[in-house]
């Protein structure tokens, strides 16, 4: 479930499709049967489209290696993880947490950084339509994941960008 949340989210928001990802997403890329990606497990370039990583790195280094309209998808600790936000708001136009059920329906975050698109507003939907063998992802939980309940959004609202 983690794995489609990062790379189908990603997949079907941002228009390019040079991506770095840890080699355990690059399977879940093939879900999305309209459009191929140039997908890199190691990284050997800069101007990616799409950068994915389990937990956060050098926050600067990833944005530098992105495109001006990249996307960087990670792993808070919590929805409520405002130092990382709040790092992050420093960098992208867009910083939204959004989270995924596990299979005992605990909500498990991860966060979704952009230059330039909203996870959204801007979602591809030629692609996210035509996502195939998915065991969690659709068009609607993409859009839902990002709604937070009241009590969290109030909570970290002065730390993100939407």
């Amino acid at each position: 479930m983690k794995n489609e949340m990062m790379a189908l989210v990603g997949g079907c928001v941002s228009e390019g499709t040079k991506i770095l990802v840890p080699k355990n997403l690059e399977e879940e890329f093939k879900k999305i049967t309209i459009t191929s990606f140039d997908i890199h497990t190691t990284d050997n370039s800069q101007d990616y489209d799409l950068i994915i990583e389990d937990t956060p790195s050098d926050i600067i280094e990833i944005y530098e290696k992105l495109n001006d309209q990249g996307i960087y998808i990670t792993t808070p600790k919590s929805l409520l993880d405002k130092e990382l936000f709040k790092d992050l708001s420093k960098l992208y136009w867009i910083v939204m947490p959004y989270y995924y059920l596990d299979e005992n329906l605990n909500a498990k975050p991860l966060v979704f950084c952009s230059k330039k698109f909203h996870p959204t507003a801007d979602i591809i939907r030629h692609r996210s339509d035509f996502v195939e063998n998915t065991k969690y992802y659709t068009t609607d939980i993409h859009l839902s994941s990002f709604t937070l309940p009241k009590y969290i959004f109030e909570e970290i609202k002065d730390t993100i960008r939407i």
